[in-house]
């Protein structure tokens, strides 16, 4: 199976850069409050709708990648390893798993082609587990390859189960 998680190192990679745009964004906003007082009203409905909806969905990545950590396939179990823990999740958990394409958080270090995606676990209690996977730019969707072989290796861990459990006598 070809999954294309990012390994402990991209994640800070992703860190830094995610500090960086938020200092560019802050920059924008302290340069925005300074230049209010000289735009015209139509310049404002124009600039501050635009940079309002950057800012929020920004916000949203910034918690995203908060909550996300890398992970990896292993023995039918998916492995979140983070600063303060290590989680083992049996695939047979996981409802469900989708992906979502990141629009900020872009790895410049390697390609502009090269971007990330949100790839979403949830498990059948309804938790949802967060990582990052390696994606390009007009993939849809975000990530295929890695999330096809999630789901099928969810899907082979679930009709594992059962013959192990009905199995021969």
């Amino acid at each position: 199976m070809d999954t294309r998680f990012l390994t402990f190192m991209e994640f800070q990679s992703v860190y830094f850069y995610r500090f960086i745009t938020l200092a560019i964004f802050v920059a924008s906003g302290v340069l925005l409050l300074f230049a209010l007082p000289g735009m015209k009203r139509a310049e404002m409905w124009v600039i501050v709708p635009v940079l309002l909806i950057l800012w929020g969905r920004f916000a949203v990545e910034y918690f995203r990648v908060k909550k996300s950590g890398p992970a990896f396939l292993h023995d039918d179990e998916l492995v979140i390893s983070g600063v303060e823990s290590r989680r083992q999740i049996p695939l047979t958990r996981i409802r469900s798993v989708s992906s979502r394409h990141s629009v900020f958080m872009v790895r410049r270090y390697r390609s502009w082609t090269d971007h990330l995606a949100f790839l979403q676990v949830t498990l059948t209690n309804g938790e949802r587990i967060y990582t990052l996977v390696e994606s390009k730019v007009f993939e849809f969707p975000a990530g295929k390859g890695t999330l096809r072989a999630m789901q099928a290796a969810v899907l082979s861990a679930k009709t594992k189960t059962p013959a192990r459990e009905h199995g021969p006598e």
